[in-house]
């Protein structure tokens, strides 16, 4: 089983939860709102699935290629714990590669795993990822950059996918919002 088995099992339940609030939203406002649709809850769950084993593997491609920390020299003191300083320089790069490169390939996962079903071939597929690729991570700058700031200063690299997740809870709930229009 892989080291990252529990957060990427996390992540799967948390994005199909957030479909389901969605759709749960949508019925409970919408008296002639379409029944449940489990094969959404479903592509949630996929998505959630390989895209946590994508972003597990970013999290510790971004902290190997520019730690957040650096140690300092070992006090003369023994008693005293070597100070970390933060390197902000690093933190500047990851934020940037994160929500360029890091985005364009999360929400492309993302797209292909809930537009696969509704598409007749592979150049649909592209097509339709090629038209909506944009707006989405136009919309997601909205939200990131500030839980990739947090993420990178304080949470530790193998808990940064779980925290992204909870704070995509509310990410997924509009983005299944945002499948639901056609």
């Amino acid at each position: 089983m892989s080291r990252h088995a529990k957060t990427i099992v996390q992540s799967a339940i948390l994005k199909s939860a957030a479909n389901l609030t969605a759709q749960l939203f949508r019925y409970s406002t919408n008296a002639t709102a379409l029944p449940l649709d489990w094969k959404a809850v479903i592509e949630f769950a996929i998505f959630g699935l390989i895209q946590a084993q994508v972003n597990c593997h970013w999290q510790e491609f971004l902290e190997d290629s520019f730690p957040s920390y650096s140690a300092s020299a070992q006090p003369a003191d023994k008693t005293t714990a070597a100070q970390k300083n933060i390197q902000w320089r690093n933190i500047v790069y990851k934020i940037l590669l994160d929500q360029t490169i890091g985005l364009f390939l999360m929400n492309t996962i993302f797209l292909v795993c809930t537009g696969f079903k509704q598409s007749e071939s592979a150049s649909v597929l592209v097509a339709e990822v090629n038209r909506k690729i944009w707006p989405l991570i136009v919309n997601a700058w909205k939200v990131w950059p500030a839980c990739s700031l947090c993420n990178f200063i304080w949470v530790p690299v193998g808990s940064r996918v779980l925290v992204a997740s909870c704070v995509g809870f509310g990410w997924n709930i509009f983005l299944a919002f945002f499948t639901m229009v056609k």
